[in-house]
């Protein structure tokens, strides 16, 4: 059964709110990230104002998976992971 967009965003915002509090994370998370945010931009369900966030997103995941540290990377999003958990928090 798929998950819902409900459910794929607490999924998300919990791997994220990760990476904001313990500032590392591993390309697994990354990749699943990914996944996530793929997922919730094709679907019609998800909504608009979430779109531009979720797209950004995206960009940090697959920026994770090719970085040679993940932790710098994490570390270097931090203000990035604070709007976007405050954007997710409040939709």
């Amino acid at each position: 059964m798929p998950l819902q967009v409900t459910d794929q965003l607490s999924l998300l915002m919990d791997i994220l709110r990760s990476h904001q509090l313990d500032q590392c994370g591993s390309n697994s998370e990354c990749a699943q990230i990914q996944r996530l945010t793929n997922s919730l931009l094709q679907n019609p369900q998800t909504p608009l104002e979430l779109r531009e966030t979720l797209t950004s997103i995206q960009t940090y995941s697959q920026g994770g998976n090719s970085a040679p540290s993940v932790d710098q990377h994490v570390m270097g999003y931090q203000n990035e992971l604070n709007q976007w958990m405050n954007v997710l928090e409040h939709n």
